[in-house]
């Protein structure tokens, strides 16, 4: 017999997700009907909560959940690490939760909010039917990393990607070209149609056309596809939503006896450690990955100590730049 979890407690007693939390954590919080009511259906359930999260609680430290979609992308480290070194500051601990199945996604917010944390910072920009739904039952202050949330309700810290899409757009506009590609992905997050936003206000205005691409970031199918494109008809410009793509496509485009800028200009959206290793160096409007996670963590402390009828949550925005590297004409 599989071992019962939180949201089945919560099931079957008709509360929320943050009630049961609050039995176990804070019962003097709760109703005494409600709160017998739980530990009742506990007890017949033989639910077991988390023994580390129930000694993180009962120490009163201030916990926040970090829970990120996959932790295999070089940024999402990066960002970790800015999240850690401002925790630090503040002396607060953190728990780390990997939503790579959304199949699971129940469960893991139904083990976040059992772990009694304080606050959750969520990296994930897709915004799936049962995310809104389980953010809506949420007992702490959300603040979206590198992210944007569909809801007025929580806040947000990133750079201003619809801007950044159209000033890099423009700039390559400016310096002559008039056939400028962008790459997005297939699997749709809110950052990147900023980015396409931004790079079709600046094609519009210079009345030049479009040439909007989607394809895999898994580098083993969209080289097939970059194959294709290459072979079709090579742009002046290709823009990318992610740095591999971009470097994935300069390779392909090198392989098959064209020369980076000479006869292409490639350009990335992340400014990650590879676009500074690739050759040549990839030209990239820089998102500052550690100073978004800095910052994030600084902010969601002030929402934490606000009691939440006051919460007021801002979108904030962290200043970019554009990196011109070799992979760009002068």
């Amino acid at each position: 017999m599989n071992q019962a979890k939180i949201y089945d407690i919560a099931g079957a007693a008709g509360v929320s997700l943050a009630t049961v939390s609050r039995v176990l954590n804070h019962p003097e919080k709760v109703k005494e009907g409600t709160r017998n009511k739980v530990l009742r259906i506990i007890k017949e359930k033989g639910y077991k909560p988390n023994a580390n999260a129930r000694g993180l609680a009962s120490r009163r430290s201030t916990t926040v959940a970090i829970v990120v979609p996959r932790i295999s992308q070089a940024s999402v480290a990066e960002m970790i690490q800015g999240i850690d070194d401002s925790a630090k500051k503040f002396g607060y601990a953190l728990r780390l939760f990997i939503n790579s199945d959304p199949k699971q996604e129940q469960e893991l917010w139904g083990e976040v909010i059992a772990s009694s944390v304080d606050g959750i910072l969520l990296m994930n920009d897709e915004m799936t039917p049962e995310t809104v739904k389980l953010l809506q039952y949420t007992p702490v202050p959300v603040l979206f990393v590198n992210a944007i949330p569909q809801s007025e309700k929580y806040g947000s810290v990133c750079i201003d990607y619809r801007e950044s899409g159209y000033k890099i757009t423009k700039a390559m506009i400016d310096r002559g070209n008039t056939d400028i590609m962008f790459v997005g992905t297939e699997h749709k997050y809110t950052v990147n149609d900023l980015k396409l936003k931004g790079y079709i206000q600046a094609m519009e205005e210079a009345h030049l056309p479009t040439n909007i691409v989607f394809s895999s970031g898994d580098i083993n199918i969209n080289e097939k596809h970059f194959e294709t494109l290459i072979d079709q008809k090579l742009p002046h410009v290709a823009m990318f939503v992610r740095d591999s793509m971009a470097i994935s496509f300069m390779n392909i485009a090198a392989k098959k006896g064209f020369k980076v800028p000479k006869d292409l200009q490639v350009i990335g959206f992340q400014n990650t450690k590879y676009a500074e290793l690739a050759n040549p160096k990839l030209t990239c409007v820089e998102t500052p990955i550690y100073e978004i996670g800095n910052r994030a963590m600084a902010y969601l402390t002030e929402l934490m100590k606000q009691p939440p009828e006051q919460e007021k949550p801002s979108h904030l925005l962290v200043d970019y730049k554009i990196i011109w590297r070799e992979s760009t004409k002068q």
